[in-house]
């Protein structure tokens, strides 16, 4: 006995020192961890940090390019149908009678550019590429040719022309003024020419520096640029004094071509771009990856002006716990101790408290001659049978809804006379009333015999698996109730483009195309919005941002005056399915008008839309101020106004109520946001807005 003890004491000597030793490391781990950890915490959220502002920096780059895209193609589609007006103002004329009535065309010409934005010059051009008429020009040089090495020339000229052509920059041969065209071939000539024969070109002369000040107000921060360009690479109009280095057009192009938007890095850039719809042209947003940098520093210059002083601070009170864990040596190693015996305690207990699986998931069977079955307990459960229930063929088919019983017993016979394989789906009543649907896969031989009640009688036996898909088959049942939605919502979308072409007014084709465009576009977004969110809902302010984005951008940084300011102010509110399409239509129309005739129209105007709830009403209130003064209420309701009246009334079940205020037109809007919302001529609670 007093070998042994000495030879425990022996081996705890060394253990006793092993653990002074580790004592004495461990008492600079606080310190060591009040140094290390705050500079983990730094570099963790200066990566943090970079991934924001990367990311904010890609998503504001997105919009520009949304939004630069939607202005390109709203101004690109409106060159397109000047050009085919230019085209209808010399049908029916020969070369000969342009040229003899090329005064009175002349002016015509001159009239008529004025209403497209951003031209200044029209020129309509004979099949040798000699200029015949001009809007900027009386009379038209024609001693030469000045079109015909033009690409948009070449271009129309080919055996299979284009419906209409972009082309590259050019410098006018008449003023000097850089230019891109939007071109077309002539039609309806009376040069005695083929219906499909070339007989010149319309050429409409877009000027790309009258299109940069539109674009700047797009971006969202100095230092970004926003370019339109063809597909080809070919630059047509850019906010920046020159293309950034090592940036491939063409590669731009390719990588948006799946699906018409791209966001790439290179040549130092962050690029977003977004494929014009209808167009061979790119909007590409870009913004300096030194910009993301400078942002990124700025916000780690906060992180950094805090935490080196609480890193210091920590440092100090560190080294005080040393001191303090140097006097609690003793009573650590006892703890230590104590922490082991703990330890050993909860490894021990962990094998009593291991509980078996119960069996899930796919469960083995199998059928014997007689009909009975080997399943266990899981097969029982997945049944709705009691623990300790027969479990034969015929508990089985029992167990099944009333409709699937015939059809189950019919698939027993055939395995019984043809054998093979086995591939159904039943659905299965359980003791409280509920419904699961049980798939079940296997294979059997053929043989008759009397020993099941289905006269299955089996060489071996019917081997299988069964499998609770329930869940899968609700989600097919919810899949098709969204498609039957979707239908749904798409007729009631497509009746309402077909009440917007037929009523639609305007005094000219390109005012008409512009309004149904307008209400088309409104539909497209609250679609969107609704598909988005699987046709659950929709996000008022979401709604109200997404509307109004298309009549105002936010001004440039640094530029904060010259356009018109809205303001959006109120809590989150989720709107109804059948409110969402209605109020976007009417927010359109509103903002229509504001451009037209109100606060959006005047460069000091400003639009206020405030909304709160209260009783399950949502109560909006539109403000307009400093645009041009109004007289009176309109003499006549447009459209647009029995859109408004006609959706907030009727198909809202609301109330609105219109004040033309010398200051600019006041609108209350009151709607419910129940399903079902109050009776058509119901009113709101009391106390609110009317």
């Amino acid at each position: 006995m007093e070998g042994a003890g000495a030879g425990m004491a022996v081996a705890a000597g060394p253990d006793r020192r092993a653990r002074r030793c580790g004592g004495a490391a461990s008492s600079w781990a606080l310190p060591a961890a009040a140094l290390l950890l705050p500079l983990a915490l730094l570099l963790g959220g200066g990566l943090l940090a970079w991934r924001n502002t990367l990311a904010e920096a890609e998503a504001a780059l997105r919009q520009s390019a949304d939004t630069g895209a939607e202005f390109g193609t709203r101004v690109l589609a409106g060159y397109v149908v000047s050009a085919g007006r230019v085209n209808d103002l010399t049908r029916g004329l020969s070369d000969a009678e342009i040229s003899a009535r090329e005064e009175s065309l002349h002016r015509q010409l001159a009239d008529l550019i004025p209403d497209v934005p951003e031209a200044e010059a029209a020129y309509v051009i004979d099949r040798t590429g000699t200029a015949l008429l001009a809007a900027n020009l009386f009379p038209v040089p024609r001693d030469r040719p000045t079109a015909a090495d033009r690409d948009f020339f070449a271009a129309l000229r080919a055996d299979t022309p284009p419906r209409f052509h972009i082309s590259q920059v050019y410098v006018s041969r008449f003023d000097g003024v850089p230019f891109f065209a939007v071109s077309r071939r002539r039609s309806g000539t009376a040069n005695g020419l083929a219906p499909d024969a070339f007989d010149g070109a319309v050429n409409l002369s877009v000027y790309p520096h009258r299109l940069q000040p539109a674009m700047r107000r797009l971006l969202r921060q100095d230092g970004d640029a926003l370019a339109l360009i063809r597909d080809d690479g070919e630059a047509l109009a850019s906010t920046a004094i020159a293309s950034p280095q090592g940036v491939s057009a063409p590669g731009l192009a390719a990588a948006a071509a799946p699906t018409g938007r791209a966001l790439r890095r290179e040549g130092g850039m962050i690029l977003a771009v977004q494929k014009l719809e209808g167009f061979p042209v790119l909007a590409v947003a870009s913004r300096p990856l030194a910009a993301v940098a400078a942002d990124w520093r700025a916000t780690m210059g906060n992180h950094l002006l805090f935490g080196v002083p609480a890193t210091l601070a920590l440092l100090l009170l560190s080294l005080r716990e040393r001191q303090q864990q140097a006097r609690l040596g003793a009573a650590n190693q006892a703890l230590e101790e104590v922490n082991a015996a703990l330890a050993a305690a909860l490894r021990a207990s962990e094998g009593n408290l291991k509980r078996a699986q119960d069996a899930a998931g796919i469960l083995a069977f199998d059928m014997a001659a007689d009909g009975m079955v080997a399943g266990g307990r899981g097969l029982r459960e997945l049944f709705g049978l009691a623990p300790d229930a027969v479990l034969d063929e015929a508990a089985l088919v029992a167990c099944l809804h009333p409709d699937d019983r015939p059809v189950a017993q019919a698939e027993l016979r055939r395995l019984a006379r043809d054998g093979g394989k086995l591939a159904a789906e039943y659905r299965v009543l359980l003791p409280d009333g509920g419904l699961r649907w049980v798939m079940l896969r296997g294979e059997a031989a053929a043989g008759y015999g009397p020993a099941s009640p289905s006269g299955l009688a089996l060489p071996g036996r019917l081997s299988g698996v069964a499998m609770d898909v329930t869940p899968r088959r609700q989600a097919e049942e919810r899949t098709a109730l969204l498609a039957f939605e979707v239908t749904h919502r798409a007729k009631n979308t497509l009746a309402v483009v077909q009440a917007a072409l037929r009523l639609t007014k305007a005094p000219d084709y390109a005012s008409y195309v512009r309004a149904v465009e307008g209400r088309v576009a409104a539909l497209a977004r609250a679609q969107t919005m609704l598909a988005e969110s699987q046709w659950r809902e929709g996000d008022l302010r979401a709604l109200l941002e997404a509307e109004l984005r298309a009549f105002q951008a936010a001004p440039p940084p640094g530029e904060g005056a010259g356009e018109p300011v809205v303001t959006l102010s109120g809590p989150p509110v989720s709107l109804p399915v059948r409110a969402v399409q209605a109020l976007a239509m009417a927010v359109h129309e509103l903002a229509t008008n504001a451009v037209k005739y109100g606060a959006l129209s005047s460069p000091a105007g400003r639009l206020h839309i405030t909304w709160c709830l209260d009783a399950a009403w949502l109560y909006l209130a539109w403000r307009e101020s400093g645009g041009p003064p109004l007289a009176a209420e309109p003499a006549r309701k447009g459209f647009g106004s029995r859109v408004i009246e006609q959706t907030i009334r009727f198909q809202l079940s609301g109330r609105m109520e219109k004040r033309w205020e010398p200051a600019g037109l006041e609108c209350d809007i009151a709607i419910p946001l129940t399903e079902a919302g109050p009776a058509v001529g119901g009113a709101p609670p009391p106390g609110g807005e009317s």
